[in-house]
């Protein structure tokens, strides 16, 4: 199997103007799969929700998860690398990430048209369903940072407010910008570590990054993501053990307002069993 295999949810695709891009943990190497697979089904219903459908996913995997892909325009790249280690050489968790990063990357560059949005997403968290529409129609061809957003505490039920008021969203999710790519950003084999897209690795230095190649990103005026945190598969708590650190940052930002909170609820209606109010 190459990494151009692919199993689509659709025999033809036309070109889009925006791709969303999931990498997912290896089955060998999750603490739960069937969690895992949960978890992302939330992540794409809430794709399903977007009010522009001009969009594509792509999720890198090793096997194809037990997910509703109905009404999605959806790839699942299969990845011709064995999985990681649990365990590497450092005692870190296995992470496989940025070979399924540049494998969409791959992907993308040889399905799409001449340019595209990107928006890597992770496997677990929630995009507001304005956010390609808010994209494409101000459509700016460099992209966009997400500042404001919220953290959801899936143990407590607690939802955190994200902004410059307490800590921005991109400091602490990686699916938090929205970067635009021609052909030529993208990468032709998984060893390319020169092309633009592959400059992307840490998503604090996102928004450096884009500056520095004379590509500076805008914000988007309103919360536009929700990164869920301790729901027993979510690689800062589950597999670095840094429980405690997102848990206190919620609590310091917790939102008490009921009319905020039914907000977000409405807005993402997959977490109305999460939210406590």
């Amino acid at each position: 199997m190459t990494p151009f295999d692919v199993a689509s949810s659709q025999s033809a695709t036309e070109n889009r103007h925006f791709h969303f891009g999931i990498p997912l943990r290896a089955r060998a190497v999750t603490l739960d799969w069937g969690l895992a697979c949960r978890n992302l089904n939330r992540t794409l219903e809430a794709l399903r929700r977007q009010t522009c459908p001009d969009f594509r996913v792509l999720v890198a995997c090793h096997e194809i998860p037990d997910v509703d892909t109905s009404g999605l325009d959806i790839e699942f790249v299969m990845a011709d690398f064995d999985p990681p280690a649990a365990i590497d050489e450092k005692g870190q968790p296995g992470n496989d990430k940025p070979a399924k990063k540049r494998l969409l990357g791959m992907a993308m560059k040889a399905s799409m048209g001449e340019a595209s949005y990107f928006m890597h997403l992770d496997a677990d968290d929630l995009v507001h369903p304005t956010l390609v529409e808010a994209t494409l129609s101000d459509d700016n061809r460099l992209g966009y940072l997400i500042e404001r957003g919220y953290m959801l505490d899936c143990a407590s039920g607690l939802v955190g407010r994200m902004d410059a008021t307490f800590s921005e969203f991109w400091r602490h999710c990686g699916s938090c910008a929205v970067i635009h790519l021609t052909r030529d950003d993208l990468p032709a084999k998984l060893s390319d570590n020169i092309c633009y897209f592959t400059q992307f690795k840490k998503h604090a230095e996102y928004a450096n990054t884009a500056a520095d190649h004379g590509r500076p990103l805008s914000t988007y005026p309103q919360p536009m993501a929700i990164y869920l945190v301790n729901h027993g598969e979510n690689d800062v708590s589950a597999y670095r053990g840094k429980i405690d650190v997102k848990s206190k940052y919620v609590s310091r930002a917790q939102i008490t307002d009921e009319e905020e909170l039914a907000r977000i609820i409405h807005h993402f209606p997959m977490l109305a069993g999460f939210v406590k109010r």
